[in-house]
């Protein structure tokens, strides 16, 4: 959606295609951070929560920050789905369909619900870490993370207007978990590579967390998803690649909303102009090359991944660097 509204004023007919009835929703933990506020002007209304404090968790050492200025805002991704569609609505070159999954590609058209054909000039796959897109231009999908979810009513016990994230391997291994608060619930949840840590094992030590911090999931919601981190490129001739279809999510927080929206904007102007230049997405992949080195760290570090959490925490407490990571990471 937010490549078609880039296009919409191009001589370009363009179709959407959403294979789901409703536009929109999405398992998600649902954060915004100031990198996506710079690309479009959302709304203060979309706004569930702005947060301005946060908490880093280790086993042994936790800290709490605050910052003068939001870094995280918290969304419902229905909502938000909603009004990226309002924005195309007056364009009369733009075509939205649901409920229309694409069945098979070929070289220039593709198929719907296996009965329509539709040629293409350009085809933009953002079709999440399942694509039917990647797998048509046989690219393997092998770094993943498993998520598993809570969506819990809010209550006294949590922190309505803080973000957590827990660094604790005792529980989750070489990955992490997370508490979000939104308008009437919160998520809590944890993701880890599933190469390294069976889902069931992930499952099993993110129970016995929830458990030993009086986290009552009686009656939550469950959600599980995996994410696709693993970049192979995102454009292969007039096929483009977006967000997690590209596998443009972070491997290491799972951060996936800022990477949709800036490579549909740039993938966009790219087809409008084949010499734009591809500045913003390098600017992505340098972010994301980054904090998956840090993936890999983690992984080595293996039994003594506590002990080195915690002893930065404490260097990042002593340095005063605590509200400095906040901000890197919004």
């Amino acid at each position: 959606m937010r490549a078609a509204e880039v296009l919409k004023d191009s001589s370009f007919d363009i179709l959407v295609l959403e294979k789901k009835p409703v536009i929109g929703p999405k398992i998600c933990a649902g954060g915004l951070t100031r990198k996506s506020l710079e690309l479009m002007d959302i709304p203060d209304y979309l706004f569930e929560r702005s947060i301005n404090k946060s908490a880093l968790r280790a086993s042994k050492v936790s800290h709490f920050g605050e910052l003068p200025e939001p870094v995280v805002f918290m969304i419902n991704r229905q909502e938000f789905g909603q009004w990226q569609l309002s924005k195309l609505n007056n364009a009369e070159n733009i075509t939205v369909e649901t409920s229309a999954q694409v069945t098979s590609i070929e070289e220039g058209k593709l198929e719907i619900n296996r009965k329509k054909t539709v040629r293409f000039k350009f085809l933009i796959g953002a079709d999440g870490p399942t694509s039917i897109v990647r797998r048509y231009l046989k690219i393997p999908v092998k770094k993943v993370l498993a998520s598993l979810q809570y969506k819990v009513p809010l209550n006294d016990d949590i922190d309505h207007d803080r973000v957590q994230i827990i660094l604790n391997s005792k529980y989750f291994f070489n990955g992490y978990a997370w508490i979000f608060p939104h308008k009437n619930h919160f998520d809590v949840g944890c993701s880890a590579n599933p190469k390294l840590v069976p889902i069931n094992k992930l499952k099993k030590g993110f129970h016995s967390w929830l458990k030993e911090n009086n986290i009552d999931i009686t009656n939550a919601q469950y959600e599980s998803f995996p994410i696709n981190y693993d970049y192979r490129g995102y454009k292969f001739g007039n096929v483009y690649l977006i967000g997690e279809a590209a596998g443009l999510a972070s491997g290491l927080t799972g951060e996936g909303i800022y990477q949709a929206l800036l490579s549909g904007t740039e993938v966009a102007y790219m087809i409008l102009n084949p010499e734009h230049p591809a500045n913003e997405m390098d600017k992505i992949l340098k972010y994301n090359r980054i904090q998956n080195k840090i993936v890999i760290l983690f992984k080595l570090l293996g039994p003594v991944r506590n002990a080195v959490f915690n002893r930065l925490l404490k260097i990042l407490i002593r340095r005063g660097k605590k509200n400095n990571l906040a901000n890197k990471f919004s």
